[in-house]
């Protein structure tokens, strides 16, 4: 793991790196502030900029037990999830990011610079920057428009 000055958490938390080969996994930038009961997983590499801030009860994973992709790698269903073969793919949190209560960032995402994402959303698909997105998987809803200084609705 590597860990930057200013960095701050709350109670409970649960950070875990397991490198496959002794390599860090885990980077966690300046100002990041960590609220409590927060758990983050890194086993290929999870790279978290400078100032975020997470609320409490965020889950962030870059691996799971078993693929599920609909491939010849799939995890057979009849076997014990924890004997699976772990599967990873890195995660990119960019600066200024903050993820509101209860979300969860699977595998294989980036959060773009500047973007919210709000609480009980599950990140299982890249997001831009400066956005705000929210829902189950999280979808932009806004996007910060630099020339009117404004958060403005998408149009879905």
């Amino acid at each position: 793991m590597s860990i930057s000055s200013g960095f701050t958490t709350g109670v409970g938390c649960r950070l875990e790196a397991y490198p496959e080969y002794g390599n860090k996994v885990l980077y966690v930038g300046k100002n990041v502030q960590i609220n409590d009961y927060v758990h983050i997983t890194a086993r290929e590499h999870v790279f978290i900029g400078n100032n975020v801030l997470m609320a409490s009860k965020i889950y962030i994973s870059d691996c799971s037990h078993g693929s599920y992709s609909g491939d010849s790698f799939d995890s057979d269903p009849t076997s014990n999830p924890i004997d699976r073969k772990l599967f990873s793919k890195s995660i990119i949190i960019n600066d200024n990011v903050w993820l509101g209560e209860f979300v969860s960032v699977l595998k294989g995402v980036e959060i773009g610079e500047g973007t919210i994402v709000g609480a009980n959303s599950v990140v299982s698909k890249s997001l831009p920057p400066y956005v705000i997105a929210v829902g189950i998987p999280a979808r932009p809803i806004k996007k910060y428009n630099f020339e009117t200084n404004r958060w403005e609705k998408i149009n879905i």
